[in-house]
């Protein structure tokens, strides 16, 4: 059935483009991949203009997915940018570029996951991944974690078709570009494969040393030039999270909570299938060791997020699928209220799939507050002000705010970092994006012009409906300097 298997393509990209749609901003950890293609679609050559010179982040990132996002969306930008389409039109276009990239991999899991497992599985395993929601969501994010679960895929699918030299090449991908805790969970699979005699150890040496001087290669070549000096970005990273342990400065969590927390909200509820497919299927338990210890291993880190452990999203739903198979397969011979129930499961998954959107929309404040006042400021109250200035404090910068939002070529605008609350230097701005925490330091000398609300928590009243709100928050606010309000000196 040929048009059943396009079908179950589209579906996830479908899903995908529409969480694009819906949530278009980004949030402060895709900052360099965002900002690294909008530099080389729209600054080409000119290394001294790219934001990473003057926004470096903590540690390095390299270039190779941004560059391949912007390679491929190039054309769609040129077009749009023809077409008089305003500039953030190509941050859709980037992040829909990604996000199929994503599910054409996805795709290709899927159909390695039929060939082997049966086309129930297959099937399965697409609607239980759309039926979710963090994993598509992710797919469009330009994260690290989301160009190596490119590659993840693609070797997931290797695994699966037991094609050894391409599984080794693709691991060695994501592992040295992008993911350096990838070489537990491949490197586990790696381990099984030479363990039950499928791959022979100097074969798999040989495949390893040479992947790892064609990528390590590549990488150090190619990010050296846009770093000016030499380095191996991923490299670099590993040492900071691994040896130096630094990442836990950005937030800690107990061991258990991947488990107990970010698995069941990414899985949602097909998680409940899983003892039911590791009891039945053999091949179930062999396909779950591989993420199950990895998410094990991994949670010995304290700094924890559901994006470190994206890549085991896909193979723990496909061990999810063999057991809901395993329902569908055997309905006839089961309680009914089993079958009733998989049904049951998959239509609340995406009801609380839809729930989680909802949430998410209202993550970026910043973004909505810079396109807000690009619709306040139109081209006769800009001729009124002459020369525009906007700086964007660090919530906005954090929750939404880009280069491609940035829509007003004869504007400046401007991310300093440096400059003091309420100083006479923030008083060369005509407009301010700041926290709403900062207003009472800006209220003698601006005006507030516009805000953006942005989720607060949920608000639980059984008794009204519905049951569950949204409850938002001023998170970021715009301010307009007052006419007559000059610069004065520090000492003054």
């Amino acid at each position: 059935m040929p048009g059943l298997g396009l079908l179950l393509d589209l579906l996830p990209c479908c899903v995908c483009l529409a969480y694009v749609a819906v949530c278009p901003y980004t949030k402060v950890e895709e900052s360099f991949n965002l900002q690294a293609i909008h530099d080389l679609l729209y600054h080409g050559t000119e290394l001294q203009k790219y934001d990473h010179l003057e926004f470096p982040g903590v540690v390095p990132r390299t270039f190779l997915g941004p560059m391949a996002v912007s390679a491929l969306a190039f054309p769609f930008v040129r077009l749009s940018d023809s077409l008089g389409a305003v500039k953030f039109t190509s941050q859709y276009i980037v992040r829909a570029v990604l996000g199929l990239l994503v599910c054409l991999s996805f795709a290709a899991f899927r159909r390695a996951a039929q060939t082997k497992l049966g086309r129930a599985v297959g099937t399965l395993l697409t609607i239980i991944t759309t039926c979710q929601f963090h994993f598509l969501f992710y797919s469009s994010r330009p994260l690290p974690n989301t160009f190596a679960l490119v590659l993840a895929l693609l070797a997931f699918r290797f695994w699966l078709l037991q094609q050894h030299r391409r599984f080794i090449w693709a691991s060695g991908a994501a592992i040295i570009l992008f993911r350096s805790e990838l070489c537990i969970l491949l490197g586990l699979v790696l381990l099984m494969e030479i363990g039950s005699g499928r791959l022979p150890i100097w074969r798999a040496v040989r495949h390893i040393a040479t992947a790892g001087v064609v990528w390590i290669g590549l990488t150090v070549a190619v990010d050296s030039v846009f770093w000016g000096r030499w380095v191996w970005p991923e490299g670099e990273v590993l040492w900071f999270n691994a040896v130096l342990n630094k990442s836990h400065l950005w937030g800690t969590h107990p061991f258990w909570w991947y488990f107990l927390s970010a698995l069941p909200r990414s899985l949602l509820l097909p998680f409940l299938s899983l003892p039911w497919a590791l009891y039945r299927d053999r091949r179930a338990r062999i396909l779950a060791a591989p993420p199950i210890g990895f998410v094990l291993l991994y949670s010995l880190l304290p700094h924890k997020e559901l994006r470190f452990i994206v890549y085991a999203i896909p193979l723990l739903n496909l061990v999810a699928a063999s057991g809901y198979a395993n329902i569908w397969i055997n309905r006839r011979k089961l309680p009914l209220f089993l079958p009733l129930a998989a049904a049951c499961s998959l239509l609340l998954s995406f009801g609380a799939a839809l729930c989680f959107l909802h949430v998410s929309r209202h993550n970026y404040p910043g973004g909505h507050a810079l396109s807000l006042l690009h619709r306040l400021v139109d081209s006769e109250a800009e001729a009124n002000l002459g020369s525009v200035s906007v700086h964007i404090g660090v919530e906005p910068a954090m929750t939404g705010v880009s280069r491609f939002g940035e829509l007003r070529p004869s504007w400046n605008y401007s991310k300093t970092e440096a400059l003091e609350r309420g100083s006479s230097d923030m008083h060369q701005f005509r407009f301010l994006l700041t926290s709403a925490e900062d207003y009472s330091s800006y209220k003698d000398t601006h005006e507030l012009v516009g805000k953006a609300e942005g989720f607060a928590r949920l608000s639980v009243t059984p008794r009204e409906f519905p049951p569950v709100k949204i409850m938002l928050e001023d998170r970021v606010l715009i301010l307009m300097k007052k006419r007559g309000c000059r610069q004065v000196d520090d000492g003054s």
